[in-house]
């Protein structure tokens, strides 16, 4: 399978981070070898960018921090939204009631 230059590009940083899927991989090293502009660009890329990273997507955290933290930051959020609701209902109550005495 024979790949289009603008679609290699495009999977250049995949390719260069690791974590393009083997099919990919395979199809960008095999366009490599033959296309020598898409070579030069992929040499270029890999100047500009920083060591790649290798993540384990198998890895297993604790996310028990970021799940309490996110708990807290929804109530938060709520507690905001019904203040301001409070606050509004306040001040349509008092606009109505001044209104209504002239």
């Amino acid at each position: 399978m024979s790949l289009n230059c603008d679609i290699v590009k495009d999977l250049v940083a995949l390719y260069h981070d690791g974590v393009a899927s083997e099919a990919s991989d395979s199809a960008v090293e095999a366009h490599l070898k033959e296309c020598k502009s898409c070579r030069n660009y992929y040499k270029q890329y890999g100047h500009g960018q920083p060591a790649s990273l290798k993540f384990d997507v198998n890895a297993s955290g604790d996310y028990g921090e970021l799940a309490k933290h996110m708990r807290i930051r929804r109530l938060w959020m709520l507690v905001s939204a019904l203040a301001y609701v409070s606050a509004s209902l306040c001040a349509f109550i008092m606009l109505f009631m001044r209104i209504r005495r002239k």
